[in-house]
């Protein structure tokens, strides 16, 4: 390979007798150029094509910063010697002669041809990578921005269960912020009575196997830093990245959702005038009561309370004016009888007592005479008083009946017995009384 002067006096190189070395450089699919003095030598036709250069001569003799976009030449005012110490490519823009650009890397490295020093230059066409980079850089960007607005909180753990990542609104959730949280199990996050079991149901059901519970919403107790233990619904769905396995955990705090149910069940099972038991809450509650009661060998009474002259005031004060009446009455009810006790409203004026785990069923004449006392107190409406009385009826368990239905039917006509004997009063159930009086 001879050195040779070009017309311009500069040194060049031959390259014709370069031998099957230059045929494979000429077959490449990167752009290979060899440079003298910064200036090209040779340049292959993948390199040519990169540039839209025709032919060889309209490359040779320029110096290689011709075809390096302006913003990046600084990488050049050195020499490609200065470059050649970088070991690995460098990043940057080819300018192709029609003035478009390219985004490439570059690898220089030091030759020696016939006793001089000259630099090979690779480039890479990475247009199409970086467009796929760029791509996916935006697709993680935008996935980020969806997961730092959603209204869930979402994180990701290890199969060990150990906190990856945790967006906006987990922090918000449990009142953590993230670093606080990440590196840690996920037990912390429950609350302290139920940590030890969750963490054993997590690594034995959950994240050592297929549970039926993948990917499907289960209740659990969080904890809130500050307010404490929450309602909380969970799913967990697995995620293979590369060789790593790891789980989504996607939280909802449902503090709402109970206390709306709760709210739905109470209606259910309760007389929306006064929040008193309805009757079908009673009959569940009677129903256990004369379990309990024959299981451990108790007592218990049931009242059946009809009130006196409370038709005259819905008549002449109107429906308003009853509906507080019935409200006092319940408040007043309420304060006569124990915790463990039950009144309910199970008709218009109509209410029923329960009193249960009682050692004899003399309790109910006791309560009776409570419950009597309380209605001399007038009711003041819309500045009226209101004076009322109540006929009582009450039946025992296990002496007058030994189920639902048939102490209910005692206490009912024993009530109907004081309603035609006077009323204002009160009666125990007994087989003799008659409801025609």
């Amino acid at each position: 390979m001879a050195q040779q002067e070009s017309v311009s006096g500069q040194a060049y190189i031959d390259l014709s007798r370069a031998g099957w070395g230059m045929t494979l450089v000429d077959t490449a699919s990167n752009l290979f150029a060899i440079c003298l003095d910064n200036k090209i030598q040779y340049m292959n036709k993948a390199g040519l094509c990169l540039l839209g250069a025709d032919s060889q001569q309209d490359v040779l003799g320029h110096d290689f910063a011709d075809f390096i976009h302006a913003d990046y030449k600084e990488f050049l005012a050195y020499g490609l010697e200065f470059l050649a110490e970088e070991e690995d490519f460098i990043p940057l823009k080819l300018l192709k002669r029609d003035g478009s650009t390219l985004d490439v890397k570059m690898l220089i490295n030091d030759i020696q041809v016939d006793g001089l020093d000259a630099h090979i230059v690779e480039l890479q066409d990475i247009t199409e990578y970086k467009r796929a980079s760029e791509a996916v850089r935006d697709r993680e960007h935008r996935l980020k921005s969806i997961l730092n607005t959603v209204t869930e909180g979402i994180m990701t753990l290890s199969v060990k269960g150990i906190v990856q990542t945790f967006n906006p609104a987990a922090e918000k959730i449990f009142g953590r912020p993230a670093q606080t949280v990440i590196g840690h199990h996920i037990e912390v996050l429950m609350d302290p009575e139920y940590r030890d079991p969750y963490k054993r149901f997590l690594e034995r059901k959950i994240l050592n196997g297929n549970s039926p519970l993948m990917g499907k919403p289960w209740e659990l107790v969080g904890s809130h830093e500050e307010k404490g233990r929450f309602p909380l619904e969970m799913t967990l769905t697995k995620l293979q990245v590369g060789n790593e396995l790891i789980y989504t955990a996607v939280f909802r705090d449902i503090t709402e959702r109970k206390q709306s149910e709760e709210r739905i069940r109470h209606m259910a099972h309760h007389d929306t005038l006064t929040g008193l038991p309805n009757r079908h809450l009673f009959t569940d509650r009677l129903n256990h009561a004369i379990k309990s009661a024959q299981r451990y060998n108790k007592a218990l009474v049931l009242m059946f309370v009809d009130l006196d002259k409370f038709k005259p005031i819905n008549d002449t004060l109107g429906h308003e004016a009853g509906d507080v009446v019935l409200q006092v009455v319940a408040k007043r009810f309420r304060k006569i009888i124990r915790e463990s006790d039950t009144v309910a409203r199970i008709g218009g004026d109509e209410f029923v007592i329960l009193l249960e785990e009682l050692d004899n069923s003399d309790a109910g004449v006791l309560v009776a005479d409570k419950l009597l006392e309380s209605m001399e107190e007038p009711i003041l409406v819309s500045g009226r008083e209101c004076r009322l009385g109540a006929s009582i009826g009450i039946a025992r368990f296990p002496e007058d009946a030994m189920d639902c239905d048939e102490l209910l039917r005692c206490a009912d006509e024993a009530m109907y017995a004081v309603k035609t004997s006077g009323r204002n009063g009160y009666k125990l159930y007994e087989p003799t009384l008659s409801v025609l009086g």
